[in-house]
Order: C-alpha cells, then structure tokens, then sequence
C-alpha cells in the first residue's frame, strides 16, 4: 500500500475545543482500541527523540478525539498515520493481509559518530520518587529532577494534654491563586503512645477555587492526646494563598481561640514567623509573606522551576533490540502497524529525522487543549485515560500467568463503557472494574473530588455466611456487636456486596473481603444508611446510620489490642501491627524468659521486621524471591531477564529460644506478607488464622490526567522456594473460623487457638 502524504492528510489532526459526548458504534470501539493499541507499543519501544518529545498524556487525549472520527477502516488508517508519523517518522499501518516492506536503507545513520538508541525496562519507569524501576533508552541520558517533594505542608502545634476530650475548629480564608495543584487544610493529633490519633487533610475535598473562601476542619481531639498538629498546604504546582488561620476549641458552651495568625506581625516578602517550610521541601518550595492592593497581608506557598540533572546513561542491562529489529504487530480493525524498535543516533538526534514542522504542529496542538477538557467528564480524557492504564499493565504487569484474563477483551469492555459514563466518578468505577479483573491487591483507584468521603463508626464482617457487626464506636448508634445485618438501603446484604466486589482488586477471597467490608460503609459525608437488622433475640428492626467521619479517623476508632504484654506466667503476646523495634528492644528480657511468644500480625508490621534475626538460625540464603522483568520487546514476550532481590536478613547474636506462634489473616499484604515468607520459608513459628492476601512486591503508582492515581504491583515475588505466592498468599498451619457466638461474646477466637496451641507440645 502506497503511504499518504502526511501533510496533505494533516487536516484530520485539527483540534477542535468542544469535545462533545456522543453514545459509541461498534465502529468507535475499533477506533479506540487500534488507536490504544498503537500507543503502547510506540510510546513504550520506539525510541525516536520525536517521540520522547512529546506530553503522551495530552496525546492519548487528543489522539482519541481524532480517532473516533473515523467512519471506516481507511480512514482509521488515515488518521492513524497522521498521528503518528511525526514522532515515529519510519511507522507503517497496514492491511492485515499485506505485506511489510522493510526500507532498512532509511535506518542508516548520516553521521560516523552513532550509537544504537533502543528502550530497555526495569519494571517500568513511571516516575516514581525513588523507585526501584527505571525506564530508559539506551545511549540517551537520564534526565532526573532533584526536587523530592511534590506536596509542601506548613503547620504550627498546641500542646493537646490540657485539650483531651474537646471539640476544635481550624480554619482559615484560602484561594488556589494560580497552577494546577490544590490547596488543603489539615490537622493531626498526635498520642502520647506515639500512635496518631484524629486526622483531616481535606483529601476529599481541596481546594482549587482561584476566589478567596472560608474553609475549616472539626473533630475532637483525642482522649490520650499528646500534640495537635494543624496548618496548610500546596500539592503539586502552583501558588496557594492563605489568610486569618484560626484554631478554637470548646470549653463548655464557649469557644475559646488558642490560634491566630492574620501575617500582620511578618515582614514582607519573608517567611511567616512561626510558619517554615520542611528543607526537605524547600528546592521545590517556598513561602512568603504578601501584602494584597487593599493594603491587607497574607501568605503564599509557591512551587519553584526545579532544574533537572542530565546524567550520562549506556545501558541499564545487557540485552536491548538491535538496528533492523522491526515489531510487526495486529492493532485490529483490520489493521496492523509496523516499527522498528531500535535506531541509529548522534548525541543530539536519531536517525531518520521526522518532519520538523508536523512535530511542532502536533505539539502545538497538544498544548492547545483547554485544561477544562482535561477531566473525567468528558470523554476523550476517560478514553485517554484508559489508553494509559491499559498498556502499563499490558506491557509490564507481571502477573497475567497466573491471573487468566483476556485483557484484550477487557479493554473494549472499559472503552464502551467510557462513552456511556456521565461523570467523574462513574469513570472512577469503570477504572476500578477494569483493574479489578488484575487481582492484584495493591490496586486502588483513587479520584481527587469536592466531596468529602466518609463512614460510619461501625465495622463489620462476612461470618458464618452472615453480615456481622463486629464493632460500633459511638454509643448513640442504635447496634450491638453480633447484630446480624440483613438488608442494606432495602437491598439484601449479598446483594449490595455483589455491586462492591466486582470493582475490588484482590489476589485472595480475604483480601476480598476486607477491602468489600469497608468500602461497603463509603459514601458522602452526612449520607445515611438504613440497615435491617437482626438482633440477638431473633426480634429485626430498622437502624439508620450517618457517615460521619474520613478514613483515618475510621481506622483510629477500630478496637486495637496492646502492643506487648503477658498474657500468662510464660506466654508474651507482641502485636507487629503497634509495636515498636525499639518497644520490641526493651521487652527483649520478658521475652527471653518466655516459654512462648505470640506474635500478632493480622495487619501492617510497625517497621519491626528485624524481630526475625532473633528467631532465624541461620544465614538467610534466599535471594530471589523478589524479581523484576527486564523488559525489550512489548506484551511481556521474550523477557530479557529478571533482576532478583531478597532480604538479606542476618541472625542475630541474641536468640529467641521460645516456642513461636504468628497469628494472620486475610488483611497481611505486602510488607507483611515478606515478614510472613520468612516465617514460611524457615518454619519459624506455627501460623495460626486464615490465608494471608497473597499480593507482595513493591507498588509502582501512577497518575491519569483528570485527577485519578492507581496504584499496582510492579514485580514479581515468588515464594522462597520459587513456587507461586500470587494469589495464594501464606497458608497457616491452624485454620480459624470466626463465629456470630464468639463475636458476640467479645472473643478473640484466634488468640484463643493460640492460647490452646501453646498449651501443647511443640
């Protein structure tokens, strides 16, 4: 097939600014997905310097708008072209049927001095601030922007000891003057058991208006409170401005203000007294006293130009594509592209040069699209947006040999979909559903919104087949642990589990749960939740349920065990979740002197995993359990290896000579599930409770334009012995069913088998 004159068929490429909603044909799907398709395999392995020139975000965004253009195949073909052809100047879209004609000619490098310019992937790059993964080009420079920060929060704090118990206010008159990032309030209690206490950072709702407001945050300061935290801050770029902060606290029926600070007694054009910048924030931040045309001052946290550091690069390993490699790749509609995925290149260009012109259009039309249309609402951002997510996992998840999904048909299903969603936030649920089907536990998918999120102070649990209330943290609230929920908003409680669980990525039915049995309970704060429910007597009635506090103050009301003590004469119980290596330290003499030890970990370990030096007799000799793919080729074919880390724990001269239990769950991820491979992998304990959550590896977080971040695992971790732990998690050895009669009753059934298990023999 002959190739179009790129500049005659550049008209397709005119941007226009009213991006209009329209329901799909089969025929816009195709579109979407070729075009999807054809991203990933350009912006990922060919590796022009056009093509590393370019906002691919903005594209993928203005690539759709023109794609879904297209009435037929030709004309796909067409638009397909156009776009990409002035930054993959050697790209060829084909017939499927036809043949590829391969110009190796227009490969050669017009320059003695050349280098072969070819991509390689350690995991995949996404920009994460110290990230094990990399992506890179091969004799191209690493460019690294110092700055580490991408949020700067000021504060100022109030001794709480005196505060126990009270309702406070913060507040103050805030504007977003000018960028894209957002401003928020926030506050923090600090307990005197080093745990934090309430917590508010406006997450749900920041603030972004360029119009001065009145903005606040209300809680009660915890009972044990030791420090109250409070201040400001910018996320991401631009200038926050604030005035007249406030903090007062109730006495009584009185409200006392204990804080004020209206920038009056600060010398223009300085920091704030009493309000400084973290210098591990400020290369990339700054703040500043002003004073306003009406003569009033105020204050400004500003983003600063952070200059990148351009770093010589060769290579990240030994294997990447050589000059002639071509990927000769179906996109569907008919369609296949064809690319070569490696290139000669001087130090300041590779080989073919594009056109010149057509680049710079191309960007200037990139950079034209109104920040309006940048947004889950509309709809070429959602395809976009799916063209982003969808060709990370495709190209570099590494677990689609375990997790059986045709991820192909997935897409389709997401772009469909995306033309149907309304808002934001439906969006928000396609984003989940696709993700969901990875069962990859790591996976969220968060959205910036003006809606504050929040809960009701109650937890409970799929027991015995039964939604069971494990918990109620306000007495006013019309439940008693052990009531059986039935009905949820007039819906059987199954019933409204089955819409959760569909948008939950999990590797094992525990994580499942877990995850279902709190975003059950999410919703806008001051929403209502009408239960039926089923009492301890058999009698039912109606409760109704306000959503009343965030997250962080959800998880700080659950019921928490100490974090070490005896429980008998000879049997220490340690809770990894609350304590300290430094706590675990100082109770070293108990411990030595105990028959048994029980160690707690239903949860996130404290930072404590150096307690297993003192249970290890050995030198750790597994160091491959955590593996990264070296990536060349696309669709995760013909890895070029792995890079294999481990631990590298070592035993420690002071031994533990107790008879060790570990008590975990469905709720163990990550971090603690590499605590629990060494408890596994060494037989240091016997594991008591349910399957943990089978989901470990470090995360590799990425962003969406429109507001949406998704989080997912980025490596591989294979059991010690090299069998699989993805979606299988660490077995115990004693299983442990909860029961409604043991919920009721207050008991901690685990615990119990592990009382009953010390009794005996080991």
């Amino acid at each position: 097939m002959k190739l179009l004159n790129i500049k005659s068929t550049f008209c397709f490429l005119a941007l226009t600014t009213s991006f209009t909603v329209f329901c799909q044909t089969p025929q816009q799907v195709e579109n979407a997905t070729a075009f999807a398709k054809l991203y990933g395999y350009v912006k990922y392995f060919h590796p022009s310097d056009e093509a590393s020139a370019i906002d691919w975000n903005r594209f993928a965004i203005y690539g759709n708008r023109i794609v879904s253009e297209s009435k037929n195949k030709a004309e796909l073909q067409a638009n397909l072209l156009a776009l990409f052809k002035p930054i993959a100047p050697t790209i060829q879209v084909l017939l499927e049927d036809e043949k590829a004609v391969l110009n190796k000619e227009e490969l050669k490098a017009p320059v003695r001095d050349y280098k072969t310019i070819a991509w390689q992937h350690s995991g995949v790059g996404l920009g994460g601030r110290g990230s094990i993964y990399k992506s890179l080009r091969t004799n191209r420079p690493e460019v690294v922007t110092v700055s580490t920060a991408n949020f700067a929060p000021v504060n100022s704090w109030l001794d709480a000891t005196p505060l126990q118990g009270k309702d406070f206010v913060f507040k103050g008159k805030v504007r977003m003057a000018s960028g894209e990032g957002q401003g928020q309030l926030w506050a923090r209690v600090d307990k005197a058991d080093k745990t934090m206490g309430f917590f508010d950072n406006m997450g749900g709702r920041p603030i972004k208006k360029k119009e001065w407001d009145t903005y606040e945050i209300k809680g009660k300061i915890d009972n044990n409170a030791a420090k109250l935290f409070f201040g400001i801050m910018l996320i991401g770029k631009g200038e926050v401005e604030f005035d007249d902060l406030s903090l007062q606290v109730k006495e009584g029926e009185e409200w006392k203000e204990l804080y004020k600070e209206a920038f009056t007694n600060s010398d223009q054009n300085t920091a704030p007294k009493g309000l400084q910048l973290s210098p591990t924030v400020q290369e990339s931040y700054s703040i500043v006293v002003r004073q306003g045309a009406g003569g009033e001052s105020y204050a400004a946290i500003m983003s600063r130009e952070v200059s990148p550091t351009v770093r010589s690069h060769k290579k990240l390993f030994d294997a990447y594509p050589q000059v002639g490699e071509y990927l000769e790749k179906g996109i569907g509609s008919g369609l296949k592209m064809v690319l070569p995925l490696a290139l000669y290149g001087s130090e300041t260009q590779t080989f073919p040069v594009g056109d010149t012109s057509l680049l710079l259009k191309l960007k200037q039309n990139l950079a034209s699209i109104p920040a309006t249309e940048i947004s889950g609402d509309q709809l070429y951002t959602r395809l976009g947006d799916l063209d982003i997510a969808w060709n990370i996992f495709q190209h570099f998840y590494p677990y689609f040999d375990v997790v059986k999904v045709d991820w192909g048909l997935a897409l389709k299903e997401a772009i469909a979909q995306a033309y149907t969603d309304k808002t934001a936030a439906n969006f928000q649920k396609t984003l989940q559903r696709l993700t969901a089907k990875l069962k990859d536990g790591h996976v969220r998918v968060n959205m910036m919104s003006d809606k504050d999120v929040s809960y009701p102070l109650i937890g409970w649990e799929w027991v015995e087949g039964e939604l069971v209330i494990t918990h109620v943290g306000d007495s006013s609230i019309a439940l008693k642990r052990g009531d059986i929920v039935k009905k949820i908003d007039g819906r059987l409680a199954k019933e409204y589990f089955a819409d959760i669980y569909p948008t939950i990525s999990a590797g094992t039915k525990g994580w499942l749960d877990y995850r279902a049995e709190t975003e059950s309970l999410r919703g806008e704060q001051g929403s209502v939740m009408k239960l039926f429910v089923q009492r301890m007597n058999n009698q039912s009635e109606d409760v109704t349920l306000t959503r009343t506090v965030n997250l962080s103050q959800y998880y700080a009301s659950l019921p928490k065990n100490d974090s070490i003590k005896m429980l008998s004469n000879d049997v220490a119980y340690v809770n990894m979740d609350r304590a300290t290596m430094d706590a675990i330290n100082k109770a070293l003499p108990e411990l030595k002197k105990s028959r048994v030890i029980i160690c707690d970990l239903r949860g996130y370990p404290n930072n404590n995993h150096e307690f297993l030096e003192y249970l290890l007799k050995g030198k750790d000799t597994s160091t491959r359990w955590m593996q990264v793919p070296q990536t060349i080729y696309p669709d995760r074919e013909n890895l070029a290896g792995w890079e294999y880390h481990g631990w590298g724990m070592k035993p420690s001269k002071t031994h533990l000579d107790a008879n060790i239990i570990f008590l975990t769950d469905g709720r163990a991820i990550s971090y603690a599930e590499s605590y629990m491979s060494f408890v596994e992998n060494y037989k240091l304990a016997t594991i008591i409770g349910q399957p943990t959550a089978g989901t470990n590896g470090n995360i590799n977080p990425f962003t969406l334009p429109g507001g949406y971040s998704i989080s997912w695992t980025g490596m591989r971790v294979v059991k010690h012995d090299g069998s699989a732990h993805h979606g299988v998690g660490i077995q115990p050895h004693i299983l442990v069913n909860k029961t409604i009669q043991g919920v009721r009753e207050g008991r901690d059934e685990y615990l119990e088998k592990a009382m009953e298990t010390a009794k005996k023999p080991f």
